[in-house]
């Protein structure tokens, strides 16, 4: 009787873990875009209040970056531009908002020391913080290119109606 019993008990608990691990990781593979952008921040922002973040690199090693590492980084602010630009074909969306372009300058400083295109970044988000948009289609095309993409190019900028039409067809 002993023995059965600490067999349920035992198969219980492991269905507990494992049910939690199959939890934890659906969680975290279909975490959306915006979502990581908002953890990558508030670790960045902890990690400038801590003072935790190398700024330079020493002897030559690299920096480790907070957050997102700069290829990710890359594909969120792409993502980003497009709801201003037009383009054959987008892959993915985050919608462009003041709070989300906070974040994003929150992890750009968090890895000052550690993104090889940081002034690129600041320009085009300081901007974008002002309310200035105009530079979307070069942030879009520049980074496609450092990405070697082969479709999508943009060739402008949205009207301010088609941009409310893909706001409300893609975030809505």
């Amino acid at each position: 009787m002993k023995t059965v019993l600490r067999t349920i008990i035992f198969l219980l608990v492991s269905l507990g873990i494992l049910a939690g691990a199959g939890y934890w990781a659906y969680k975290s593979l279909t975490a959306s875009d915006e979502q990581q952008i908002s953890s990558a921040a508030e670790a960045a922002e902890e990690a400038l209040e801590q003072e935790d973040v190398e700024q330079s690199p020493q002897d030559g090693l690299p920096v480790e970056t907070v957050g997102l590492n700069e290829a990710q980084f890359q594909v969120k602010l792409h993502q980003m531009t497009h709801q201003k630009i037009e383009a054959s074909k987008k892959k993915g969306a985050i919608e462009m908002t003041p709070e989300r372009i906070d974040e994003m300058l929150k992890i750009l400083r968090a890895n000052e020391g550690s993104y090889d295109q940081y002034e690129f970044y600041e320009e085009a988000l300081t901007a974008w913080e002002q309310g200035k948009f105009s530079n979307a289609v070069n942030v879009h095309n520049t980074i496609w290119d450092w990405h070697k993409g082969t479709v999508g190019r943009a060739t402008g900028m949205m009207s301010k109606e088609r941009e409310a039409e893909f706001v409300e067809n893609n975030f809505r």
